[in-house]
């Protein structure tokens, strides 16, 4: 697989592929990246918020009994 991004200056523009995709089925897709910060503060908060909320359980009176957990039989 060989991937390039590109701001082209033109509507024509010419692809310098490796040398191993010669005489092979070459596809080539043209998407438009979005040029925004992934990193940005707000999504960092956004992300923080959705995935820090999660369901808190009681473990105070929980036992773990080792032999019964180990018990194939």
């Amino acid at each position: 697989m060989f991937t390039k991004t590109i701001v082209p200056d033109s509507a024509s523009i010419t692809i310098d592929l490796p040398a191993n995709y010669v005489g092979e089925h070459v596809r080539v897709i043209a998407i438009i990246e979005k040029d925004e910060n992934i990193f940005s503060e707000e999504r960092r908060k956004n992300v923080s918020q959705v995935y820090s909320n999660y369901p808190k359980v009681d473990l105070t009176k929980f036992k773990f009994d080792r032999e019964e957990a180990n018990d194939f039989e």
